[in-house]
Formats: structure tokens, C-alpha cells, sequence
């Protein structure tokens, strides 16, 4: 239900113990229009008499502005008389009454909700002595524990009709839906907050980082990224160099011993480099298919040998007659 409040004049005589707070009928003020008729009468007195408090009666509404505020009377009940509308019974303080008596003061300003759906009052806030209308268009704000409204703070009149406008809903949209989407705003609202509060925690910045500074930082470490794979790359390039030169010195060493023939080179080469470990254990258990010691000149076959030679010292070191080798070779 979204309300709003205003306060009204209206003249005192002499020093009344009851006075009239709200008139009867529809009404047209400079503050807004409102209507008390019999359901909003029953509805404030029935919220005042759900108070164990006395009602104040300052001076110049000061109670509404949170400043030192003596109180010019007390309502102590209120009356629906009908036509004449809802009269309040006052218990005036002695300063009042002189005030009154003095005509210093003449007129009581009611400070109060209406519904805006239809401009019925719903509740009477309190009351005030004046000599003034208020501001045209300033209104207290002093709904904190209305029931009416979920709005603390409310200053000025907002009109149905534009407060769907600017929530960009339809024009025949309920009051109903119309605070659905409200809260619905709010919880979004909320939940964006909570997630900058997260980021800007991971970020290891303050809660009142700015926009740029969130950006900057997040750059930076995108930067920052960029670098480290950049140092990745680099490492797994020269770890793979390292290991085909690893490869190959073990891969010559093997050819060497007799343990690797130069048609095995290849294939030990691709299994040093995959797991070196393992090719240093193959070479430690191997038998010598080579005998490299026959050979004169280099410490392995080499120039002036060829593959043939190598043959048949291969079919030699492993007992196989050169028959065989041609029958199983042809």
C-alpha cells in the first residue's frame, strides 16, 4: 500500500478540551487531496486505539525533525462525530494554554497517511501547533513503523500513474504488482551489491573501490597471466630440448656399448625421450648385439662399414648361420 503524509490547519477557539483534527468528505489542499469518510475514520481510531501512548501535540511539527520537541498537549482519545469528523480529546500543558489564551497560536496542523490508490486517510501520525501552512510540497517524514507502507521516507506526493512509469510497467498494473516488482528490484539491488562486495574482497581492495579501480586491478592481473603462460611456454620448450639432448647423449653412449644398432636408433631415440628412466634401465639390462671391440679404428661401426658388415656381425653375436638369415631375409 503506498501512502503519504500531510498535514492540514485548522483554527482554534478559545481553549477547547476537544477539537476537530480531520473534517469530513473529499478535500482539496495545497498539500494534496484526501478523503475521511466513515471506513477511514473507523480505520484511525481503531490504530490509535491499538497504542498504549498518548499522541503529541507540538509546536511547528518540531517532532518531526528530530530536534528538542516539548510537547504543547496530549491526545488522549479520539471521536468519530460524524459529520464533523474525527475529534481529538486534548490534555493542553500550561505553556499551551497560555499560548492559546494569548492567540499566539490558532491553528492545529494533523500530520497523517493516506493511500494514494484512493486518497483515504488510514492513520493520524499527530498533531501540531501552527501559525502556518508547511513548505508547499515538504513532508515530514515519520513513518518508520507504519504497517501501511514499506517506504521509511516519503516526501513529496508520487503519483500512481508515475511511479509505473518509471518501474516501465503498464498503466492498469495493481498497487499489488506494482510493489511485487518493487521488492523484486530490491532483492536484485541487494544481490549485485553482495557480488561487488565478493569481488572487490578477492580482489584484495577496499569496500569503497571505484569502478576503475576494480577494472585496473582485474587488467593487471589478466597481464599477469598472460606473462605466466608466456614463462610456461618457454620452460616446456627448453625442458624439451633438454630431454632430446639428454636422448641423444644416452642414445650414442647405448650405440657405443652395443647395447643400440643404427636400425634401432630411431625407436630408442623416441623411447628416451618419452621416458628416459626407462630407456637407462633398458640399456643397463640389454645384452651387447654389437660387438664393438672387432672393429678397427672408431670405437663403433662408422665410416667404411656397411649395414651388411653390421649384418653379419649381428647374425655372428647371436649364433644365426647366414643360411638361416637368407632364408628368413629373402
Amino acid at each position: 500500500m503506498i501512502s503519504e503524509l500531510l498535514n492540514l490547519k485548522s483554527e482554534i477557539t478559545g481553549i477547547p478540551s476537544e477539537i476537530q483534527v480531520l473534517p469530513l468528505g473529499s478535500h482539496k489542499t495545497d498539500k494534496g487531496d484526501f478523503i475521511l469518510d466513515k471506513e477511514s475514520a473507523g480505520a484511525i481510531i481503531e490504530d490509535f486505539n491499538s497504542h498504549q501512548n498518548d499522541m503529541v501535540i507540538d509546536y511547528e511539527h518540531q517532532t518531526l525533525s528530530g530536534k528538542e520537541a516539548p510537547a504543547a498537549g496530549w491526545i488522549k482519545g479520539l471521536v468519530n462525530k460524524g459529520k464533523d469528523g474525527v475529534w481529538a480529546i486534548v490534555e493542553w500543558t500550561e505553556r499551551a494554554r497560555e499560548y492559546l489564551k494569548n492567540r499566539e497560536y490558532r491553528y492545529l496542523s494533523p500530520v497523517f497517511l493516506k493511500r494514494l490508490s484512493d486518497n483515504k486517510i488510514v492513520r493520524l501520525i499527530n498533531a501540531g501547533l501552527t501559525n502556518q501552512p508547511a513548505i508547499d510540497g515538504m513532508v515530514p517524514i515519520v513513518n518508520k513503523d507504519s504497517e501501511q507502507v514499506g517506504i521509511t521516507e516519503i516526501r513529496k506526493e508520487v503519483s500512481m500513474e508515475k511511479l509505473l512509469e518509471v518501474l516501465g510497467l503498464n498503466p492498469d498494473t495493481t498497487e499489488d504488482s506494482a510493489i511485487s516488482v518493487v521488492q523484486t528490484l530490491k532483492s536484485q539491488i541487494k544481490e549485485i551489491s553482495d557480488f561487488k562486495s565478493k569481488i572487490q574482497s578477492a580482489l584484495g581492495l577496499n569496500a569503497d573501490a571505484t569502478l576503475s579501480e576494480v577494472t585496473g586491478t582485474v587488467m593487471a592481473m589478466k597481464q599477469s597471466q598472460r606473462y605466466a603462460d608466456d614463462l610456461v611456454k618457454r620452460v616446456s620448450e627448453l625442458e624439451t630440448q633438454l630431454r632430446k639432448r639428454d636422448a641423444d647423449e644416452l642414445v650414442t653412449q647405448a650405440m657405443k656399448e652395443g647395447k643400440v644398432t643404427p636400425a634401432q636408433k630411431d625407436w630408442a631415440m623416441d623411447y628416451a625421450e618419452t621416458d628416459i628412466e626407462g630407456f637407462k634401465v633398458f640399456v643397463s639390462k640389454a645384452p651387447i648385439v654389437i660387438d664393438t671391440f672387432e672393429y678397427a679404428g672408431e670405437d663403433m661401426p662408422g665410416d667404411g662399414i656397411s649395414i651388411d658388415e653390421i649384418q653379419i656381425q649381428v647374425n655372428k653375436t647371436l649364433g644365426v648361420s647366414e643360411e638361416t638369415f637368407k632364408k628368413h631375409n629373402k
